[in-house]
């Protein structure tokens, strides 16, 4: 798929997975302006139970000025074109809008098929790289876009750790290529966490569950915004013993979890789906993913711990039957 394919429509609405991060801003926003650009009535949104919280992505929105708007009302069908970005329309991490026409355009592994209007490349670091390769070949100038190029770089910056995980070449191309404001980018990087959060990600970790035998580490923290999760997954897959973590956190309807894995036997986005069960939904990337899944009536009656040992047996069945097939055999 291509941009100039959904040039058909119009209105267009751009929605970002609920709890967006900086690469999902920074992607909207890039498909905002090339609509906009083209004359489109287009809006960029967001929904889901809680609205945007950290402090560096409240910056983001206001020093760059990304015009977008919390989705409250979630029951009002979408009228011409629903473009999902970093996310993929029917999937659990984003919440659903009825729509007449939908487009996906993401970086994550495939999740929801049968979508005509698909462009999927999970090779990328970063949805912002993806748009930015739409939008160059579309023959799209960001002559004097300063704020979208510092937003695409910022997208690619948080979503590859601080570009540690750029496997794809694009993805360095992207980031030689675009000039950006130095400034605000180092003002968002020292902007990532209230004290608060700092306080909810040293509490999490001095309390957490290790395996010897198969490497892997629970995390339990108190009830913060997922991105919050993913920070204190990164730090956690640092550690020389561990090759698999999962934080969590038991919010008032749903229990949410972030997963990190740094071992090719081991499949991210596949170890959150199995993880979230029939009634969830995980997905992400090969090394990094999340979940979300309903607090059943078990989880409500029984304590933290439950949860603890219910993450704990989940992982140790899986590794007791997990077989491993090398190529040369």
């Amino acid at each position: 798929m291509n941009l100039k394919q959904l040039e058909q429509f119009n209105p267009i609405t751009i929605q970002c997975h609920d709890n967006p991060d900086a690469d999902a801003l920074a992607s909207g926003f890039g498909l905002y302006c090339y609509f906009k650009d083209k004359g489109k009535d287009v809006r960029l949104v967001y929904s889901g139970v809680n609205q945007i919280q950290k402090p560096n992505l409240l910056l983001m929105i206001d020093k760059l000025d990304i015009p977008v708007v919390y989705l409250k009302d979630q029951d009002v069908p979408v009228k011409g074109l629903l473009i999902t970005t970093d996310c993929q329309y029917g999937a659990g991490n984003v919440t659903h809008l009825s729509a007449e026409n939908v487009a996906v355009i993401d970086h994550h592994q495939v999740e929801i098929t049968g979508i005509p209007l698909t462009e999927i490349q999970s090779g990328l670091g970063s949805c912002s790289t993806l748009v930015w390769q739409m939008m160059k070949a579309e023959g799209y100038s960001f002559e004097g876009k300063d704020k979208l190029k510092t937003a695409l770089y910022y997208g690619l910056l948080c979503d590859t750790n601080m570009f540690s995980d750029t496997a794809a070449s694009e993805d360095t191309e992207m980031r030689d290529a675009l000039s950006y404001d130095k400034g605000l980018i180092t003002l968002f990087k020292n902007s990532n966490l209230s004290l608060r959060e700092l306080e909810i990600a040293g509490r999490a970790l001095l309390h957490h569950i290790y395996n010897e035998d198969f490497h892997y580490a629970i995390v339990r923290s108190a009830p913060c915004d997922p991105n919050i999760l993913g920070m204190i997954s990164d730090f956690m897959i640092q550690v020389e013993e561990i090759h698999i973590c999962v934080v969590f956190a038991v919010l008032e309807e749903d229990i949410i979890f972030s997963l990190r894995s740094c071992i090719e036997e081991v499949h991210a986005d596949e170890l959150a789906a199995l993880l979230a069960g029939e009634d969830g939904s995980g997905g992400g990337h090969l090394l990094k993913a999340a979940g979300r899944m309903k607090r059943t009536s078990i989880f409500r009656i029984l304590d933290m711990e439950f949860t603890e040992n219910y993450f704990n047996q989940k992982l140790e069945d899986y590794f007791e039957k997990l077989e491993k097939t090398h190529g040369k055999e």
